[in-house]
């Protein structure tokens, strides 16, 4: 008897939701076609960890920011990278680079801004010293692609 009292609880159910008029069935469907749109309408918010090269600079994503390597020179993003309407602005480190036996300096970081767009499998990013806005250089990268750097000699 327990079996049936609940099989018929459960039509109970589905035969008010069969009731439903159709007003109700219309702001569900709306509600699911607007849940729908809004899917097709996501764009990218993080960057997947992954490498991205390309002349004179590499890239490499990770949970709390990234590395940089550009010729005679490294980066440190200190901060996630977060992607609004395509764009990033975050900020890190720059360690000069110098030729020798010395390499590259990371005793006396310099602050950075790395800023630029993503869009696909394409990036452009500007590196810029924020204590003396000196733009240290202009970059495109591709997702995957290896880096093309100088080692300093």
């Amino acid at each position: 008897m327990g079996g049936q009292t609940w099989q018929l609880g459960r039509i109970g159910r589905i035969g008010r939701l069969g009731r439903l008029g159709r007003l109700e069935w219309l702001t569900v469907a709306t509600v699911a076609t607007a849940f729908t749109v809004a899917c097709d309408d996501l764009t990218i918010t993080t960057l997947e960890f992954t490498t991205w090269g390309g002349s004179h600079i590499g890239l490499v994503i990770t949970v709390s920011g990234g590395t940089v390597e550009y010729d005679c020179a490294e980066g440190e993003i200190l901060e996630p990278i977060h992607i609004n309407n395509g764009k990033f602005n975050v900020l890190g480190l720059h360690y000069m680079g110098m030729g020798g036996p010395i390499g590259v300096d990371k005793v006396n970081p310099r602050p950075a801004r790395f800023e630029g767009t993503v869009k696909g499998d394409q990036m452009t990013m500007v590196v810029t010293l924020t204590d003396t806005k000196e733009q240290v250089g202009s970059f495109n990268l591709v997702r995957g692609e290896n880096p093309h750097v100088v080692k300093c000699l």
